[in-house]
């Protein structure tokens, strides 16, 4: 691995393994794509021209993937597995909450939502990430936070919901 490369996934790795956790809900999956993500990424690294956009082109990557895995997962039934860590009660019922609130949501709201407010891209690298717009960013944000509010019960003073 070049120094490059080993900097590129020092920057990303995290914000692209949250990101995948959450959208996936499954440690063990969001660990193989997030491995996945860096070796797509350096195998493509030279035909990749636009620097500056380096955190989008790498979230376009992670997005491809999980949407992959959506569609190999429809095809498969799903066993499920009881996850194995300890977590107190009160965090657990927290988790569980959140993670089938953010299950209940349109998967292009939950996406934009967990990249701008887990991961925290900005509107624009939210928008080169899902090939949209930063107003239909803005949009699907807003219904996510309403309709998270609403589920969760959650007062509406503005306080953040991760």
């Amino acid at each position: 691995m070049s120094a490059a490369t080993a900097c590129i996934f020092e920057r990303h790795h995290l914000a692209i393994y949250r990101y995948l956790l959450r959208m996936l809900g499954s440690q063990d999956r969001a660990e193989e794509l997030t491995q996945d993500v860096f070796v797509r990424a350096l195998k493509g690294a030279s035909r990749y021209e636009d620097r500056s956009q380096e955190r989008a082109w790498l979230f376009r990557i992670a997005r491809n993937l999980r949407l992959d895995e959506l569609r190999r997962d429809r095809r498969a039934p799903k066993v499920s597995q009881a996850e194995n860590e300890p977590l107190q009660l009160a965090q657990q019922a927290l988790q569980v909450s959140l993670r089938q609130a953010l299950a209940m949501l349109p998967d292009d709201e939950r996406e934009s939502f967990v990249l701008a407010e887990v991961v925290g891209l900005s509107y624009a690298e939210i928008a080169a990430a899902c090939s949209t717009t930063q107003a239909a960013v803005r949009s699907r944000i807003y219904r996510a936070q309403v309709q998270l509010r609403a589920v969760l019960d959650v007062p509406t003073a503005g306080k953040p919901l991760v």
